[in-house]
């Protein structure tokens, strides 16, 4: 496959998943008035789970994990989807739709952070300029509505915080775990894992077998759940621990995740009627402006990159 069109299916890959995980906010909520988060986070994680392990087992998804060190991808299940999804299912029950998905968008400042401190590593001039403008525009998007935040929200705001440093260092791990383990591997790997975490503390919380009761009788709710498990655990997370091995970091970091602060808005605002302003709408173009940069400075860094070694391989 020829590099050009390598780069178009992953930037069709961070529109899907944009579309996927910018409507989960919504799902999410809807799923909450239901289930428990820690209800919600087993039978999602418990069905991605079960998918992968059937594929294995049957021979349709191909995963090896003999002869190579675990220990990174053990810290890099623990970090996403166990500690993330915690505390981001908690924001997203504490805030609104908007709210959540404009604070995970923040995600991309925090990867050029770490970079710096644990790689010591300057991303490129553009990527950082591109993080920065979509940086603002998350900011210009929730100051406004921040004033009049209630005591529950400021623990969402918190929450999400935690959730967005943990989503930082899954993308910088995923960078690097991606030379040894295939996309597959890293994806099954963090499906099985979340899905054993959250049902055993689904269990220790004293929930039992309700969240799967709930689930085989009430059809909004499995459909919400099948959305949850196999649409943002199996499909999603594949595709973009697929970007991840193909685009640094930071810059894989701010194209999605500002993708889906921009469909999680609108989505916000269409379907729950949440209130928007002047700055709303500037928030998001500033926003789809650090996109569009950080994309090009990719391809930028690509050119220069093939410039400098004449010999690449160009497919």
């Amino acid at each position: 496959m020829k590099k050009k069109d390598s780069r178009i299916i992953s930037y069709l890959l961070f529109i899907f998943v944009a579309l996927v995980w910018g409507l989960s906010f919504l799902v999410t909520k809807e799923a909450l008035a239901s289930l428990a988060a820690t209800e919600v986070l087993a039978v999602r994680w418990g069905i991605s789970m079960v998918f992968f392990l059937i594929a294995a087992l049957t021979g349709i998804v191909k995963v090896n994990y003999r002869g190579k060190k675990l220990k990174g991808l053990l810290f890099l299940v623990l970090c996403q989807p166990c500690t993330y999804a915690i505390f981001e299912c908690i924001g997203v029950d504490k805030t609104t739709a908007t709210e959540s998905s404009i604070m995970i968008a923040a995600v991309p400042i925090m990867v050029v952070i770490d970079t710096m401190i644990f790689l010591k590593k300057l991303p490129g001039k553009w990527a950082i300029i591109g993080v920065l403008i979509g940086f603002s525009g998350v900011v210009l998007c929730i100051l406004p509505g921040a004033t009049d935040s209630t005591g529950s929200q400021i623990i969402g705001y918190i929450c999400l915080f935690v959730a967005i440093t943990v989503g930082s260092a899954y993308n910088i791990g995923t960078s690097i775990l991606s030379e040894n383990f295939s996309v597959l591997e890293i994806s099954c790997a963090m499906s099985v894992g979340g899905g054993i975490f959250f049902n055993i503390l689904s269990l220790i919380v004293g929930n039992g077998t309700r969240p799967y009761q709930v689930f085989f009788s009430n059809g909004t709710v499995m459909w919400q759940l099948m959305f949850l498990g196999l649409g943002c655990g199996v499909l999603c997370y594949a595709m973009y621990n697929y970007n991840l091995g193909k685009f640094p970091s930071t810059i894989a970091a701010c194209i999605q995740t500002n993708s889906i602060n921009v469909v999680g808005v609108v989505a916000g605002i269409m379907i729950l009627n949440e209130p928007w302003g002047w700055y709303t709408v500037i928030g998001l173009m500033l926003t789809i402006s650090g996109i569009f940069i950080c994309a090009l400075s990719s391809d930028r860094e690509e050119k220069k990159a093939l410039t400098r070694d004449p010999s690449c391989d160009k497919k």
